[in-house]
């Protein structure tokens, strides 16, 4: 049973990429967190090449009367992106949609359960590749 979060929602933040092989895991990922949080707590937004952008999910937000958006970007580690494009982004939306609260969560990848994840899954292909055959 999905949670309920009448006035918020959660922002997933990808980079972006017009191949469609790229797009599918974050479309399936949406999906999955929709049926978690709730189909109307969720969206996706990608910092460039395609649509939506945080800009047009926070105004779409604004319309559903939303009071606030937390924004998680899935990117690995803080870089320039993050330092300086996307809190423009943030401040941008934040300008235009005055009554919506914006917050930029730290990158996923910074979250420890991330880098135990991808060592646990490192170890397991090279474990896997490096037996005798």
């Amino acid at each position: 049973m999905a949670l309920s979060f009448p006035d918020r929602r959660l922002v997933v933040l990808a980079h972006g990429s017009r191949d469609p092989r790229w797009q599918l895991p974050f479309s399936e990922l949406i999906s999955e967190l929709q049926a978690c949080l709730g189909a109307d707590a969720v969206r996706i937004a990608y910092m460039e090449f395609i649509s939506p952008t945080l800009e047009e999910v926070a105004q779409e937000a604004a319309r559903d009367s939303k009071r606030e958006l937390l924004v998680l970007p899935f990117f690995l580690a803080a870089g320039a992106h993050l330092a300086t494009d996307i809190p423009a982004q943030v401040c941008e939306a934040s300008r235009r949609f005055p009554r919506l609260q914006i917050r930029l969560a730290p990158p996923i990848g910074e979250h420890p359960l991330v880098g135990a994840l991808f060592r646990e899954i490192s170890c397991q292909y090279a474990r896997a590749r490096w037996q005798a055959p």
